[in-house]
């Protein structure tokens, strides 16, 4: 039958062939002591399947051709021959996914009596480098550990840094034996410390070491991480790791390394840790030479902003978005970063701030460090501190120059124009406004209220009323919003001097929104609305109802004032009674 392998072979008949040396070699693996060695015609099938790109076929019959080379026949093999025999086998079974016994075939073949020739060797530790990378990435990691490690016994210095740092990261990978990992690292890092990815072996090292409780050789290393490496990934990562609240755990040695470096050398990463580390320790110079560079190489903003949320002491957040905000010229800041301080101050609802920095600019200004986003924040910082005038001329900047057009900044240019802008142009903006809105109802009851306080302003006062109604029969509008809309409808009456519609519609509020600022001031208008009618008992009770359910509330004092000018023993009013105006202005709620 072997001579019948050969003859098919020889004819071309592949498949003949395998299926003799298949049931003879079945055969043989019941009757390991024959003398017959079937390891060469195996191989030949099997490299004939493996050119025919039948991997399956192949990777059969080299592994029989491998079990063959176990049997005593295989003894009369040349070592040479066995040696090629295995590398075949084991780069089939590498280019097969079969990797673990890929990397038990090239440990035999290293183990030949002969050994492996010159220049077979690079070609072995190159197939066990590429097991140890796909079993890395397949998290095969005793496998990997296996491949490296075979690979660092046998490999020239070319290749034996890559198999010594494999190893160390398969073992460091597993999360069983650090200590041992960290060793690993330590001994790749002695043998090749100009290896391109030394610096990580070192921060993976730390990692190790600190796992293990190895602290003090931990913090050794991570001096010698920033003494040798101070710009790398790795040194900003192992930094990084102690985060704000562990600050102070930061070794001295190292917290000093980092103030004393030269701040122009610094990435915006490390300026920022080299910020907290001022802040953390009162150095004021330090904190002005770095917080002037992190504003002017932050091109994205994003370190600005990972920095003032990470601050833990509130003022220096504070002193940091201010001096970013305002910095002394002629220093140009980056407008992200800036922006970054801005978003800051509106988060945190530093309203005098933003409204201070925008003192230092103007939307006429060319200023390539300021950003929508801050000018939208600039405006919005100048209506909350009651600036309108100011917040105008920056939201018609934003609309008009800037071509900003969603619905909430068009719906506060409208605002602002309603209020102190030409009846026109306020006009269009609650049209523009409308239009922005679509057919979402809460945006349509907004500008339903800003079309109202435009048509109370051109003493269309049916116009506001119906545009009020419509909000308060809304039912997807919140009750503060509905209660704002009824309260202006009594506002209507009350300009128009109709004094019984007016407290009628106050009365409603309470109706709608009970527990509702607005409901404070329909009582003070109400109260207003009877003393006009000469109802003086009635309006009294609307101030004492009010002084003693609201007594904090701005209305109180106003209230208690007109209480004690009524003069209930002779039914006499007020000679001036008062007008809506002497209701304290409330912004309209969103």
């Amino acid at each position: 039958m072997y001579s019948l392998i050969q003859e098919h072979f020889a004819a071309g008949k592949l498949a003949e062939a395998a299926q003799v040396a298949r049931k003879l070699d079945q055969q043989f693996e019941k009757q390991p002591t024959t003398d017959i060695d079937l390891t060469l015609p195996l191989a030949q099938i099997g490299r004939a399947f493996q050119n025919a790109g039948d991997i399956a076929a192949a990777t059969e019959f080299f592994t029989r051709a491998n079990s063959a080379l176990q049997r005593p026949a295989s003894k009369t093999l040349p070592p040479a021959t066995v040696v090629l025999v295995r590398l075949a086998a084991a780069s089939l079974f590498v280019h097969a996914g079969k990797l673990d016994v890929a990397t038990e075939t090239l440990k035999r073949a290293f183990a030949a009596e002969s050994g492996i020739t010159a220049e077979q060797a690079p070609l072995a530790v190159d197939l066990c480098l590429r097991i140890g990378r796909d079993s890395l990435t397949q998290q095969d990691l005793v496998t990997a550990e296996n491949a490296y490690s075979l690979a660092a016994d046998h490999a020239a210095p070319a290749q034996k840094a890559t198999a010594m740092l494999g190893a160390a990261w398969a073992v460091a990978m597993s999360g069983q034996r650090m200590g041992e990992a960290a060793d690993q690292m330590i001994a790749f890092l002695n043998a090749y410390p100009e290896h391109p990815d030394a610096s990580r072996a070192l921060q993976a090292g730390i990692a190790c070491l600190k796992q293990v409780g190895r602290d003090e050789e931990a913090e050794a290393m991570i001096i010698e991480l920033f003494n040798r490496w101070p710009d790398s990934d790795a040194a900003k990562d192992v930094l990084n790791q102690f985060g704000v609240v562990e600050i102070d755990r930061i070794p001295e040695p190292l917290r000093r390394l980092v103030l004393k470096r030269d701040v122009d050398q610094l990435t915006p990463t490390m300026t920022a840790i080299a910020i907290r580390i001022a802040a953390a320790q009162g150095d004021s110079n330090a904190w002005d030479r770095l917080v002037e560079r992190l504003g002017v190489i932050d091109q994205t903003g994003q370190t600005t902003a990972d920095l003032l949320s990470q601050l833990p002491v509130a003022a220096d957040a504070e002193r940091l978005a201010m001096f970013l905000l305002s910095p002394p010229k002629p220093l140009v800041i980056q407008a992200k970063s800036r922006e970054s301080a801005c978003r800051w101050a509106g988060r945190h609802e530093r309203w005098s701030m933003l409204a201070l920095a925008s003192q230092s600019t103007s939307p006429t200004q060319d200023d390539p460090t300021r950003t929508i986003t801050m000018e939208r924040l600039f405006a919005e910082a100048l209506m909350q501190t009651g600036r309108r005038p100011e917040a105008h001329d920056w939201w018609c900047h934003v609309v008009d120059e800037r071509g900003v057009d969603d619905f909430a900044t068009l719906l506060r240019c409208a605002e602002t124009e309603v209020s102190i802008g030409e009846v026109d142009r306020a006009t269009r903006r609650v049209e523009a406004a409308t239009q922005a809105a679509r057919d979402d109802r809460y945006r349509t009851a907004l500008v339903a209220m800003l079309s109202a306080e435009l048509g109370i302003r051109r003493l269309r006062f049916d116009e506001a009323r119906s545009d009020l109604e419509s909000v308060v029969r809304s039912s997807q509008v919140d009750a503060s919003l509905r209660g704002r809309a009824q309260w202006m409808i009594g506002e209507t009456y009350y300009l128009q001097q109709k004094y019984v519609e007016a407290i009628e519609a106050y009365r409603g509020v309470a109706g709608i929104d009970p527990d509702g600022s607005w409901v404070v001031a329909s009582l003070i208008q109400a109260g207003k609305s009877f003393e006009q009618l000469g109802r003086t008992r009635d309006a009294a009770v609307c101030y004492s109802t009010l002084v003693s359910r609201h007594g904090d509330s701005e209305f109180a004092v106003l209230a208690s004032r007109r209480l004690a000018a009524l003069s209930p023993s002779d039914g006499t009013t007020p000679t001036n009674p008062g007008s809506p105006s002497n209701t304290p202005n409330k912004t309209l709620r969103r």
